[in-house]
């Protein structure tokens, strides 16, 4: 089974602006760091709670038909689903359903597809490479829709990362009154402190 991104979203979850309030950068020395940081940190939390967050196409990859299509990722809506295609058994051809064939239900934020009453899956010739595709649009439509605690988390693991690339973690500079500048070693958890606090901010979204 493979997912993939056929379109990629537009634009991201969080702004340049945003992710430099975030990180208190006044400037734009680090602009082109900053930039890296943000779909980095959206595709960890989105993989925290098998979700896309800004709208983009998808193709869902399988060998072989299910009882129910059950839609991998969130949020799905039916009029995401735009084509089912699949290699004809017979002809050795890539096929599309005709809609009409199957029968799209809502699941919980996504979607399941299966064959409309009384029908069944046309055969499909299992030893190509790409047996059957299903292409589908997922992710909020508007960034305002994007709940407020998944733009937190991103912008948590952005500073994260940040963090982390600018400094040895597991050290830290302080200054002592009489005695100038000492270097503390940081507890060992220290390091998985904002990724435990994102993923307990988006536990909710998790489904």
């Amino acid at each position: 089974m493979t997912l993939r991104i056929v379109e990629p979203a537009d634009s991201d979850p969080v702004s340049l602006a945003e992710a430099k309030a975030q990180l208190r950068a006044a400037d734009s020395s680090n602009d082109v760091v900053i930039k890296g940081l943000i779909p980095a940190a959206t595709k960890f939390v989105q993989s925290i709670v098998q979700r896309v967050f800004v709208q983009q196409t998808l193709e869902w990859v399988l060998p072989c038909w299910r009882a129910e299509l059950c839609i991998p990722v969130a949020p799905v809506v039916a009029a995401g689903i735009k084509s089912i295609k699949y290699v004809d058994w017979t002809t050795r051809a890539q096929l599309t359903l005709d809609p009409g064939d199957y029968v799209i239900q809502p699941r919980g934020p996504s979607v399941a597809i299966f064959t409309k009453f009384g029908g069944f899956w046309p055969v499909v010739f299992a030893h190509s490479s790409e047996p059957i595709v299903v292409r589908f649009e997922a992710g909020y439509e508007d960034a305002d829709e994007i709940p407020a605690n998944v733009k937190v988390a991103i912008l948590l693991q952005i500073r994260h990362l940040y963090s982390m690339g600018e400094r040895n973690p597991s050290l830290t500079k302080d200054l002592v009154f009489g005695l100038g500048e000492k270097q503390f070693q940081i507890p060992a958890g220290y390091a998985d402190l904002i990724p435990d606090v994102v993923t307990s901010l988006v536990f909710d979204e998790a489904w």
